[in-house]
């Protein structure tokens, strides 16, 4: 992220979840991408849009990804775009059963498409490599 903001870094804490913009990942195939915002301690990843090859390697790791673009339009209005990083504070809870975002300071809720049985189960046991060895056992 260092090539997108210099002061992403001092920004971004472990336990923070991450709101991007559209077509996140586009231009990288590498795991790395992925993996490194994981190794941060980035609790998921919040987008308008990720490119195919982003999503599928963030699963493939045990990294969650969830397409919104209503709450990035919503945050843009809020926060505007001068700034590439900003820090919101803001809290939002996750409901898989219903696949809706709601944050909680003001209660605004933002729909999502379900999350797959079998992409949960690869990220709730750390990604593809470990669900398969789960699936021996």
């Amino acid at each position: 992220m260092e090539n997108y903001d210099t002061e992403f870094i001092q920004i971004v804490k472990e336990g923070d979840i991450l709101v991007s913009g559209y077509n996140f990942g586009t231009g990288s195939s590498r795991e790395q991408a992925a993996t490194a915002l994981k190794a941060k301690g980035i609790q998921c990843l919040l987008a308008g849009s990720f490119s195919e090859t982003y999503k599928r390697n963030a699963i493939n790791n045990g990294f969650l990804v969830i397409e919104l673009p209503e709450l990035v339009d919503y945050f843009k209005e809020i926060f505007g775009n001068s700034k590439l990083t900003v820090e919101t504070n803001f809290k939002g809870k996750i409901n898989f059963e219903t696949s809706t975002l709601t944050l909680l300071e003001d209660g605004k809720e933002f729909s999502f498409s379900p999350v797959g049985k079998i992409a949960q189960d690869m990220i709730v046991c750390g990604g593809l490599e470990n669900w398969i060895n789960n699936q021996k056992e």
